[in-house]
C-alpha cells in the first residue's frame, strides 16, 4: 500500500511539522485531481507484515499486557535476538558484547546513548562525524549539544566518500561521535569494509564514541557488517570507547509501529544503559509484540525466505523505476544502491521548481506524488539541498509506475 490509510489522517489540527502534511492537505482539498495521493516520501507502507508474524501476535498469551520485569526485554526474544544478531551480523567474538531488546524504536535508543556520550564522558569534543546526505541524525544530536561534521562526496561516486575523504574530515580535533550507517539511507549504498574501517579508526584515534545504525541491514542482499568490523577493531578492549549498535526489526519485517529492534553494546555499559539511562523515561512494555517476534525469529527458514522475497521485490522495483526515469533524466544521474529501498534522482533547476522544496511541492500538489528531500530530515527548512530527491521503492510496483506516469504527465521529469 502506498496510499495513506484513512484512520491515520488528521485534518482538524496540523498533525506534524513535515511539509508533506501541508502539501497533502492542499492536494486533497483541491479534490485530488490526479488521483489518490501516493506516499513515497516516508519509507512506510503500513502493510506487508509477514502473515506468520501477525499470526504469532494473535497467539500471544493474555498475560503479556503489563510491564515487564526485565529492562533487557522479553527474555525469550532477547535470547533469540542475540543468536540472530550473531548469525546474521557475525560471526562476532564470543564475549565482550551483549544484546537487549529495543522496544521504543531505534531513534529513542540512539538518543539515549548520544545523550550519555555528551553528558557522561568528559574530554570528548562536540563534533559528530556523519556521511552526507544522511538520515535525521542532526535532529537528534544538535539538541544534545553536538555539532555536525559532514563527510561529503559527489554524484560521481554515488555520494559515497572514499576512506581518504573520511580521514581528511576526521583529522581536526574535537571529534566526540562517529555515526556509521553502512546500509546507507538515502543512497542505498552498501559501504565496504575499508570505508567502515576508516570511520572506526577515526573514532579510535580521538577516543570518540561510535554509533552503528543498522536500520536496513536485513534488506540488503549481501550486507557489510559494521558491527563485526567495529568489534574486530576493538579487540580485547571492548570498553575502550563508548559504542552502541542498533538494528531495526520494523524496517525488515514491515512493522515499524511495533518499535522493536536489537540494541548491542559492551555488557557493562548495556547494563547501565537499560537499567539506569533508559529507566529515566520509560519502562519495558509490549511483551505481547516481543513474544510474537520471538516466535517469528525462531522460524529461521521462514524468516530467510521472507527477507529474500523482500530483497528481490525491492530490487525489481529499483530496476523498473530506474528504467522509467532514465529516459527523462541525464545519464548516470540516478543513485539507487542495493542496500536500502530508495532511489535518488536530480531535480530541475529552472522555472517554478528551481529549488528542491519547490519541486517537491509541485510533485505533491500537481501530481499527488509525495517524495522526500535527499536529506530525509524531520525538521522543516533544514536541508543540505544537494539537488536530489528521494523516492521510496517499497510501495507496490503499480503505485511506482503510476507515480512515474503522473510526474511525466505534469512535465516534472525534465532536468535542465
Amino acid at each position: 500500500m502506498s496510499r495513506i490509510p484513512g484512520p491515520l489522517i488528521e485534518r482538524r489540527i496540523r498533525p506534524n511539522r513535515l511539509p508533506d502534511t501541508e502539501w497533502l492537505n492542499a492536494y486533497t482539498a483541491a479534490g485530488s485531481p490526479a488521483g489518490e495521493p501516493l506516499m513515497l516520501s516516508l519509507g512506510e507502507t503500513w502493510s506487508g507484515t509477514p502473515p506468520e508474524l501477525l499470526a504469532a501476535l494473535r497467539r500471544a498469551p493474555d498475560t503479556l499486557h503489563g510491564y515487564q520485569l526485565s529492562m533487557y526485554g522479553y527474555p525469550r526474544l532477547r535470547r533469540v535476538l542475540r543468536e540472530y544478531v550473531d548469525a546474521t551480523q557475525g560471526p562476532l567474538p564470543p564475549a565482550g558484547w551483549e544484546v537487549a531488546v529495543g522496544w521504543t524504536g531505534t531513534r529513542s535508543a540512539m538518543f539515549d546513548f548520544c545523550d550519555r556520550v555528551r553528558a557522561g564522558w568528559a574530554g570528548r569534543g562536540p563534533d559528530a562525524l556523519v556521511v552526507a546526505p544522511s538520515w535525521d541524525y542532526a535532529g537528534m544530536l544538535e539538541p544534545l549539544g553536538f555539532r555536525m561534521r559532514y563527510v561529503t562526496a559527489g554524484p560521481a561516486t554515488g555520494l559515497v566518500p572514499d576512506p581518504d575523504l573520511v580521514r581528511a574530515a576526521a583529522a581536526a580535533p574535537g571529534l566526540g561521535l562517529v555515526v556509521i550507517n553502512a546500509q546507507h539511507n538515502p543512497t542505498g549504498a552498501n559501504w565496504d569494509s575499508e570505508l567502515i574501517g576508516a570511520l572506526v579508526d577515526a573514532a579510535l584515534d580521538q577516543g570518540a564514541a561510535v554509533l552503528v545504525d543498522d536500520a536496513y541491514f536485513g534488506l540488503c542482499p549481501e550486507p557489510t557488517s559494521a558491527l563485526a568490523i567495529l568489534l574486530e577493531r576493538l579487540g580485547n578492549r571492548m570498553d575502550q570507547i563508548p559504542w552502541l549498535g542498533v538494528r531495526s526489526l520494523g524496517k525488515q519485517f514491515r512493522c515499524n509501529g511495533w518499535g522493536l529492534g536489537a540494541v548491542v553494546a559492551e555488557p557493562g555499559f548495556l547494563e547501565l544503559f537499560v537499567n539506569e539511562i533508559r529507566t529515566r523515561h520509560t519502562y519495558n512494555y509490549s511483551a505481547n509484540l516481543q513474544h510474537a517476534m520471538a516466535d517469528w525469529l525462531e522460524d529461521g527458514n521462514a524468516v530467510r525466505a521472507y527477507l529474500r522475497s523482500e530483497q528481490e521485490r525491492i530490487g525489481s522495483h529499483r530496476r523498473a523505476v530506474a528504467r522509467r526515469l532514465s529516459g527523462s533524466l541525464p545519464a548516470g544521474r540516478l543513485i539507487a544502491g542495493p542496500a536500502a529501498p530508495y532511489l535518488l534522482f536530480p531535480v530541475p533547476r529552472t522555472g517554478a521548481a528551481a529549488s528542491t522544496r519547490g519541486f517537491l511541492c509541485r510533485c505533491a500538489t500537481e501530481a499527488g506524488v509525495l517524495l522526500a528531500d535527499a536529506w530525509p530530515m524531520a525538521r522543516p527548512g533544514i536541508t543540505g539541498d544537494n539537488g536530489y530527491v528521494r523516492m521510496y521503492l517499497g510501495a507496490p510496483l503499480a503505485a511506482l509506475n503510476e507515480a512515474c506516469d503522473r510526474l511525466e504527465n505534469a512535465e516534472l521529469l525534465s532536468v535542465a
